[in-house]
């Protein structure tokens, strides 16, 4: 196994803190789409034009489902020990 070089460890402290974040956003993504999906079906029912509104549930609901993922990749790093991280640890300031 190779060693990880300084900005791969920086990149993975910083996926780790996020895990809180990305099961926030990931959760907050599905109310949305969800509730994206019920306008939409109500513009149907109600004979109005509803495509819009289905185009941009399904683009939110992909979204929420790539922040699940980014939630759990971050929770396999944490638990594989990669690198020592306190997850609490606050807002780091770096966008990755």
């Amino acid at each position: 196994m190779t060693e990880l070089s300084n900005t791969e460890i920086q990149f993975v402290q910083a996926a780790v803190r996020r895990e809180r974040l990305f099961f926030i956003l990931s959760m907050v993504g599905v109310g949305v789409g969800f509730a994206m999906l019920g306008l939409a079906g109500w513009r149907v029912i109600d004979g109005g034009p509803a495509a819009g509104s289905f185009v941009i549930a399904i683009l939110i609901l992909l979204n929420a489902r790539q922040n699940l993922r980014q939630h759990k990749y971050a929770k396999v790093l944490r638990k594989a020990g990669v690198v020592s991280v306190d997850p609490e640890g606050g807002h780091d300031g770096q966008v990755v």
